[in-house]
Parts: C-alpha cells; structure tokens; sequence
C-alpha cells in the first residue's frame, strides 16, 4: 500500500516496540509517510539510551516491553527526564491500561491493529502539539 507523504517536514520518530516484526512494519510505514525513524528500542533501557542519543521529537509506544516496565512506564520516564512525548500503539486499550496512559500526556492512542491512516492520522494530529509543556 502507498501512502502519499507527510506535506510537512519529516518528524524524528523512535519506536518503542518489542516485536521485531511489528516495529518493522511500523517503520515501513512512517518511511512510506516521509518521516524519519531515528531509531528501535524493545525495552526500557533501550529506549532512554535511544531517545538521550538521537533527540527523536516523538515515540511510537507500544504497552508491553521487554523488562520490568511497560510502556506507560517507560513514557513517563521519557517525559520527565527528556521531554520526548508518545503516541501509544497497543491492542490493550481496557480503563485501568487507559486511565495510566492518560497520566503520561499522551499525543494520541492508535489500537492495534493499525491503518497506515489511521497512523498518520495520530501523527497529523500530534504535530501541533509537540511542544507543548
């Protein structure tokens, strides 16, 4: 499937994904919408590293990770120590998993599975708001 490119300059985007095969696709697609994938974490750990080294100005963040914190974790750390927000890419969308997720200043929630639309939709939709504090 193609999909037109973002009319706006390319975001920096890291995606914070334990599944090589999804976060493969996921990076597909943002390449088919012109934006720059600036790295891949499945963790945690690697996600801080990632985001400290590379200054993405988004994350694509999946709820489940390798390691002991889930992705809600890990996006409230990203916030607090680099001011790097998500857009969370999850099929766990029940009220407990969506009450912390909103805790964390969320730029959107995409249930999987996912649209390339429905994706750069989330995306159009964030632009205006990254730098809001």
């Amino acid at each position: 499937m193609t999909v037109s490119p973002a009319v706006n300059p390319p975001l920096k985007v890291m995606i914070v994904e334990d599944d090589a095969l999804v976060a493969m696709g996921v990076q597909l697609t943002l390449n088919e919408l012109g934006h720059e994938v600036v790295g891949i974490a499945a963790s945690e750990m690697e996600a801080l590293a990632v985001a400290q080294a590379e200054r993405p100005q988004l994350a694509l963040m999946d709820i489940r990770l390798r390691g002991a914190n889930d992705g809600v974790q890990v996006a409230q750390r990203l916030w607090q120590e680099l001011r790097v927000r998500c857009i969370f890419l999850s099929a766990y969308a029940d009220e407990h998993t969506m009450e912390r997720v909103a805790k964390t200043r969320p730029l959107g929630f995409v249930q999987k599975p996912y649209s390339a639309q429905q994706l750069k939709t989330a995306l159009e939709q964030a632009r205006p708001r990254l730098n809001e504090d």
